[in-house]
């Protein structure tokens, strides 16, 4: 059987949840999901890092372990949350750790976000020529609508459809990654997009920021799971409580995920969304009305979604795809 492996950068889940549907839609491949995710160097591998070798260390502090080598892979997926339009840094400078592959290696992208604005279509800008300098072929790249972990809460019939609706989308993508000859050329428009780039200076903020934010000690248990979830290792728990450093990229897991709302992400704390969504229950919830991306959008969501729910619509109807 052939096999394929995900490498995925995560924060609060989304992302890794979408991987799981590439994992089970992906039938003709024997699907490996490899969480990018560091480790100090003075700590053993996390115990989700179950894979077989190690190929890479880190700086002086933090490590990679057990990365699955991409040359023993048939197809190769790298997936990442969207910020601020661009690729994570973390997902960046991972990648620019991975070895090269042997030329034309078949390769795929999905990235998810809060909005479907096609701005988000040039997050891989600076992340796709990295890539393909190292002999991977990318054959197309997908962007999943999920709950948004910052800015605004998303209600339940939103969530939902967003989860619908990447489940049908992630199934036709991968019938199409399953055949020989599939591929959708990546266009970029620079002129157009020019200030992508730009707001890539988010990349420096994230580090800067990092220092100032800090968990209210009348509302912190110490229950130490921000520590736990931050996926870069940037929080240590000293005397109890966390202490935020300066490898921040503002996934925001530890303040998603905080228990008592203890945590402020400094600037951006006014649009801090706490509390997971429990997307695959709502789901499931024949409670919950479906068709919230309908026509009858208005005002700042229909600005934020219609034209990429529309453009689906066409999609699977084209492709004779129900959800």
């Amino acid at each position: 059987m052939k096999k394929a492996i995900i490498y995925v950068y995560s924060g609060t889940g989304n992302t890794k949840l979408v991987a799981e549907m590439y994992k089970e839609f992906l039938s003709e491949y024997e699907t490996t999901i490899f969480m990018v995710r560091m480790n100090r160097l003075d700590n053993p591998p996390r115990e989700d890092s179950d894979t077989e070798i190690t190929l890479h260390k880190g700086n002086k502090k933090h490590a990679y372990f057990n990365v699955p080598d991409p040359n023993e892979y048939d197809l190769i997926g790298f997936a990442y949350p969207v910020h601020g339009f661009n690729t994570p840094s973390a997902m960046y400078n991972f990648i620019k750790l991975l070895p090269p592959v042997a030329k034309g290696k078949k390769t795929f992208i999905f990235k998810t976000s809060g909005e479907g604005l096609t701005l988000n279509n040039y997050s891989s800008q600076k992340f796709i020529p990295l890539l393909k300098r190292k002999g991977y072929d990318v054959v197309c790249e997908r962007h999943h609508v999920m709950p948004y972990n910052m800015i605004f809460r998303h209600s339940p019939e939103m969530v939902k459809d967003e989860y619908k609706y990447a489940r049908a989308y992630v199934k036709l993508t991968c019938s199409q990654l399953e055949q020989a000859d599939f591929r959708e050329k990546v266009r970029y428009f620079p002129l157009r997009y020019w200030f992508v780039p730009i707001v890539r200076i988010l990349w420096i903020y994230a580090s800067v920021q990092g220092p100032t934010m800090y968990a209210d000690k009348k509302k912190c248990i110490k229950c130490g799971k921000c520590a736990k979830l931050c996926p870069l290792e940037n929080i240590k728990i000293v005397d109890g409580f966390p202490k935020f450093g300066t490898n921040c990229v503002l996934c925001v897991a530890c303040s998603f995920n905080c228990p008592t709302k203890a945590i402020s992400i400094g600037l951006l704390n006014g649009w801090r969304v706490n509390g997971s969504y429990k997307i695959v229950q709502t789901a499931n919830d024949e409670s919950i009305n479906s068709g919230y991306f309908g026509e009858g959008l208005k005002g700042l969501h229909r600005f934020l979604y219609y034209k990429y729910y529309r453009r689906l619509d066409k999609l699977f109807n084209e492709n004779n795809i129900e959800f």
